[in-house]
């Protein structure tokens, strides 16, 4: 039987023909589970082209693997690249070299983590009322205690020690729905800004259960025998 891709592989590679065109093609590249991302241009009279996105070294912390969790990354820089080749009229590894230089004097030069929030909150909030609703009840106090932490603790380098940081101040019952939202929402922030320019080291791990917790067995006997009867 053919090997079916993974649905994040499949809508990555429509989007990015949508945004950017047919011609853009998008694969993992390289030996072992962990390969890099490989962006081709094929152009109107035939010819292809190629680059690596990011860093090409696996030891490099920056690296980019071939994994869902990259996928808004690379449709970003994807279609950074295709604006600048149309706008300027370049080739693919000059226009990427381009939008390498503009994303580190920018965010990654000094990461402006307030200019981000605000970005993420125009991004959850642009659907009306309703989503402003629902930022303001789920999304507002874990995200700002969340800046706080980015912009107040020079030890915090990494999304895992955000994370870490936001269970010491604010963690709550281990296992609790307030603690896995609170993560989840911080985490999902975190995602958006590695989106949208910052390093992969800000990423946070894929599991998350290590900052939830679990309840312990008191508490779940608690709340067995709160329950009704059938």
């Amino acid at each position: 039987m053919p090997n079916k891709y993974s649905k994040w592989i499949t809508s990555l590679r429509e989007e990015i023909r949508e945004e950017c065109g047919e011609g853009w093609m998008i694969r993992g590249i390289g030996k072992g589970l962990v390969q890099k991302v490989q962006l081709t241009v094929r152009f109107e009279n035939g010819n292809r082209t190629s680059i690596v996105l990011g860093p090409k070294a696996k030891s490099d912390p920056d690296f980019v693997p071939w994994v869902g969790t990259s996928a808004g990354w690379i449709l970003k820089i994807s279609k950074d690249i295709s604006l600048i080749m149309k706008a300027q009229e370049k080739g693919l590894a000059e226009a990427y070299e381009i939008v390498k230089q503009m994303n580190e004097s920018g965010l990654n030069g000094e990461l402006d983590w307030e200019k981000l929030a605000r970005k993420f909150k125009s991004h959850k909030t642009s659907n009306g009322k309703k989503a402003t609703r629902v930022w303001n009840r789920n999304y507002r106090t874990p995200i700002a205690r969340t800046l706080l932490i980015l912009t107040g603790e020079t030890s915090v380098s990494s999304g895992y020690s955000v994370l870490r940081t936001l269970v010491e101040r604010h963690g709550g019952e281990p296992g609790s729905a307030s603690r896995r939202l609170r993560i989840q929402y911080a985490a999902e922030f975190l995602r958006f800004a590695f989106k949208n320019g910052a390093n992969r080291s800000w990423l946070p791990p894929e599991d998350l259960n290590t900052f939830i917790g679990e309840k312990t067995t008191m508490d779940q006997l608690s709340e067995n025998g709160n329950k009704s009867e059938p």
